[in-house]
């Protein structure tokens, strides 16, 4: 058989085809919800609206930037370069750990409710530490990264000319 005579044959077995309308259509048994599941869907559809979004596969290359799927390098840079412009800024130097981690739950969940673009966290460098690590800097991006707004950013990337000292961080649009 040829190409030709496969589309005639083809064509013809199934001229006579055609789509069930939805008046025609006949579910099996098999297919129909049962009454039990669909009560449980039901019940269960407000808690599946409600929680949060899974947070975000970061992609490192570097290891104080962060960004996910989705975020190009462009995009890095032009965050670099001052586009969008940083709207809101937050000094954590002099503060523990454990206050710097409740301060950046408060004041995200402010920037995220007034739907902010761009941040920028100061977090210094470590440089006064007692163990000379930059305890703050690990805190605030492992917050980023697996906190609980960690849905809600898409990049994270020093402050240029902060010599490492302060980040700024891209939110997702509503």
């Amino acid at each position: 058989m040829t190409v030709n005579q496969d589309d005639k044959l083809f064509a013809e077995a199934m001229g006579k085809v055609r789509r069930i309308t939805p008046a025609n259509k006949i579910i099996s048994e098999k297919a129909k919800p049962k009454p039990e599941a669909a009560a449980f869907a039901q019940r269960a559809q407000p808690l599946i609206q409600s929680k949060t979004v899974l947070p975000p596969i970061w992609q490192a290359e570097e290891p104080w930037v962060l960004r996910t799927d989705g975020v190009s390098r462009e995009r890095l840079k032009s965050l670099a370069s001052g586009r969008p412009p940083v709207e809101q800024t937050l000094d954590l130097h002099g503060v523990t750990r454990n206050e710097a981690l409740g301060l950046l739950e408060e004041w995200f969940d402010h920037a995220v409710g007034k739907q902010l673009r761009v941040l920028c966290i100061i977090h210094g460098r470590g440089l006064h530490s007692a163990e000379g690590k930059a305890v703050l800097k690990e805190a605030v991006y492992q917050w980023l990264r697996s906190g609980p707004v960690a849905h809600a950013v898409l990049a994270v990337i020093p402050q240029p000319g902060s010599g490492g000292g302060a980040c700024l961080v891209l939110l997702r649009r509503k």
